[in-house]
């Protein structure tokens, strides 16, 4: 477990909101009591207020002794209260003597009174020419020119691709990855290697501030293809009696979505195959797909509505979907106007939109009896790929 001591960035992108962010990533249980409330944005501080001691104390003594302190912008002294509470405890002091606009935080003479207390002080290059050399400090270069960003401890040097920009909040993120490897029981070398390699996913990721939040982006694009992995058994047991002559596909869009290759999808669709339904593929974001265009179609309107299915038509299969209370919409392909029919995905675009605007709420079942060259065809929406085979079950069984 980790205690973040650390000030409040109301801007989100740096301070104890960066910190949790970081250790919530890792998957570290964590504690946090702020110890400095500021008055700042992404490109400015204009004030700073330290919190006293006996408040924080208050707050702290009630938790679980933690195996790992991360201290950030504090008053300095408060790394010998910590010390004194938590004798066994290893603290990570990221020190802050002033902000990238210039506001200065923190006395360095002052700073160096305390500097004994922490098992590892991080600050970044400019900042450990005021203080001088110690043995706890790992020193950041990210302040520095060059195609590298180079981090020293000791004798060490680590070593990895800069990338590219300015970003508010890194040393908060990097101190706080180090805690959290640290509180995994990495050597403190692997600590920082592996820290450094975390931060350079997230810049990858950031833009102008530090978004480790878009981290949950990965994790996102996993679940949806194993969502789609796992219920795909479900969708061939009943296929013999809902995959189209054209195939079926099961498209389910991330939340963001805004083309099809954020949409996970089967490549090569589900096919009958001597009656028997059978997948091509496993899930995957690859591929085009007419039900992945629809799914994004739909988002555009009703954001929660994620996934659609094809299903074979079946005049029997629109009638229960009626009598079961789904909501559905009639499309009829002849009434196309002819700049929709000429361009290739244009007709899936304009079924949704008259959808919409005819049921003013979100269909579950678009369907249409053909038209020439085109096979007669039934859409089903839902928020998940789960509500959408209830719904398809709804309308197959008898």
């Amino acid at each position: 477990m980790v205690l973040v001591v650390a000030g409040f960035d109301p801007s989100g992108g740096a301070g104890i909101i960066q910190d949790v962010k970081v250790l919530s990533a890792l998957g570290v249980k964590t504690h946090a009591v702020i110890s400095a409330l500021t008055v700042q944005n992404e490109n400015r501080v204009f004030s700073v207020n330290f919190r006293d001691w006996e408040e924080m104390r208050k707050e702290i003594e009630v938790l679980t002794p933690p195996r790992v302190i991360k201290v950030g912008l504090s008053a300095p002294e408060t790394v010998k209260r910590l010390r004194e509470m938590f004798p066994d405890s290893a603290i990570v002091w990221n020190v802050v003597l002033e902000s990238s606009s210039g506001f200065g935080f923190q006395d360095p003479e002052e700073v160096k009174k305390f500097v004994e207390y922490a098992d590892y002080v991080i600050l970044n290059s400019e900042e450990a020419k005021k203080l001088g050399e110690y043995n706890n400090f790992i020193v950041t270069g990210g302040h520095e020119k060059g195609n590298t960003v180079k981090v020293k401890y000791r004798d060490f040097v680590f070593e990895i691709p800069r990338v590219p920009g300015e970003f508010h909040g890194t040393g908060c993120a990097f101190s706080s990855a180090v805690s959290g490897f640290l509180a995994m029981s990495y050597p403190v070398e692997e600590a920082i290697r592996s820290a450094m390699e975390l931060l350079k996913k997230i810049l990858e990721r950031s833009s102008g501030v530090v978004e480790t939040e878009k981290l949950l982006r990965d994790w996102y694009r996993y679940d949806t293809l194993n969502t789609l992995d796992e219920i795909l058994p479900e969708f061939l047991e009943i296929g013999h009696l809902t995959v189209p002559e054209v195939g079926q596909n099961v498209s389910y869009a991330l939340p963001w979505a805004k083309n099809e290759f954020e949409v996970g999808k089967f490549p090569g669709r589900i096919r009958l195959k001597e009656g028997k339904a059978v997948a091509v593929s496993c899930a995957s974001f690859k591929d085009r797909s007419h039900t992945a265009r629809m799914a994004v179609t739909m988002m555009r309107y009703h954001p929660h509505m994620r996934c659609v299915v094809n299903v074979r038509y079946e005049r029997e299969y629109v009638e229960r979907a009626k009598k079961r209370g789904l909501k559905v919409f009639h499309y009829d392909r002849s009434k196309e106007p002819k700049e929709v029919q000429e361009k290739e995905g244009q007709s899936m675009v304009w079924m949704i939109e008259q959808a919409i605007a005819e049921l003013k709420s979100p269909p579950d079942v678009i369907y249409n009896e053909g038209w020439w060259g085109k096979e007669a065809m039934i859409r089903v929406f839902g928020r998940n790929p789960k509500e959408v085979l209830e719904k398809i079950k709804l309308m197959v069984r008898e």
